[in-house]
C-alpha cells in the first residue's frame, strides 16, 4: 500500500524529478508518467496522505483509493510508464518532496481537471471521488 502524489509532467514535471534524482542521491524513488494526460504519479509511503496537507500543486491520494502500477520493465511509451522505477524499499520522501514541488512548480491544470481524468481512465481503482489536499 502506497500514496500518490499527482502533478504535472512536461518539463516542470521532468526538471523536478531531476532535482529529486539529486535530493535522493543518485536516483529518486519511483515516479510514473503518463504522457498522454501530461501527469505524473509520485509513490509515497503509506499514510502520507492523510496527513501531507499538500495544496496547490497536485493531488495527494490514499487508501482507499488504489493506483493500477505498469509492469516493472514498462519504462517507454504507449501507456503510462516508470519514468524511475520502483526499486526495493526506495519511496519519495514527502518532506523533501513537497518543498521542491513548491519551487519547481509542476502544476496540473486544476485538481478538478486531474481528478476527472483519473475518474474517465479509471486509473484509481475506487469510485468514490478523489479529494484534493
Amino acid at each position: 500500500m502506497l500514496d500518490v502524489v499527482v502533478t504535472a509532467g512536461g518539463r516542470p514535471g521532468r526538471a523536478a524529478v531531476v532535482q529529486m534524482d539529486d535530493i535522493q542521491l543518485g536516483t529518486c524513488g519511483p515516479v510514473i508518467e503518463d504522457r498522454t494526460s501530461g501527469l505524473l504519479y509520485w509513490l509515497l509511503p503509506p499514510e502520507t496522505a492523510s496527513t501531507c496537507g499538500y495544496q496547490g500543486f497536485g493531488l495527494c491520494i490514499g487508501a482507499p483509493y488504489t493506483l493500477t502500477l505498469p509492469a516493472l520493465d514498462h519504462t517507454e511509451p504507449p501507456g503510462p510508464c516508470w519514468l524511475r522505477p520502483c526499486v526495493s524499499d526506495r519511496l519519495v520522501p514527502p518532506q523533501q518532496l513537497r518543498p521542491l514541488l513548491y519551487k519547481v512548480g509542476p502544476l496540473p491544470d486544476s485538481p478538478s481537471a486531474v481528478q476527472a481524468h483519473l475518474a474517465a481512465t479509471e486509473v484509481l481503482g475506487h469510485p468514490a471521488e478523489v479529494m484534493a489536499r
